[in-house]
């Protein structure tokens, strides 16, 4: 976690990524996806990664996290649109993302279908402050 100020109060930030569900312990080092952008209570900004391989539409992202987190939520429009139910989770929005672990470098960019396009602003500069891309270049576009 890093602590960021939004509106003169800290906000945590992390980065969820659910690449080892799907790669398990052969993490190849360029891996793709799609993402989700989440503040929850107001208080945890939450970065979701999901490889295409496990999540094909934004809305699995949102429900695998509710269930690993023991969240309500339901699908809406299925396979389309998952909500959260009862639990204070906003969704900003989401897009696309590429690793490249051998380049060091951590592409965000696109936007979903279901939940729009992402909040860019200082994205890249809180990745970047998290010890696991602090060596990466972040590009958001």
């Amino acid at each position: 976690f890093i602590e960021v100020k939004v509106a003169d109060r800290p906000v945590e930030f992390r980065v969820v990524d659910f690449s080892p569900v799907l790669y398990k312990a052969q993490m190849p080092p360029v891996r793709q996806g799609k993402f989700l952008q989440l503040v929850e209570g107001g208080e945890i900004e939450t970065l979701v990664l999901s490889p295409y391989g496990l999540s094909k539409f934004h809305a699995q992202i949102l429900e695998r996290y509710c269930l690993l987190n023991d969240l309500d939520g339901r699908f809406l429009r299925k396979p389309e649109y998952y909500a959260a139910l009862g639990a204070d989770i906003e969704v900003f929005g989401g897009g696309h993302w590429k690793i490249d672990d051998l380049a060091l470098r951590l592409e965000l960019y696109g936007e979903s279908t279901a939940y729009g396009r992402f909040d860019p602003d200082g994205l890249a500069e809180k990745i970047g402050g998290l010890p696991t891309y602090r060596s990466y270049r972040i590009v958001v576009r």
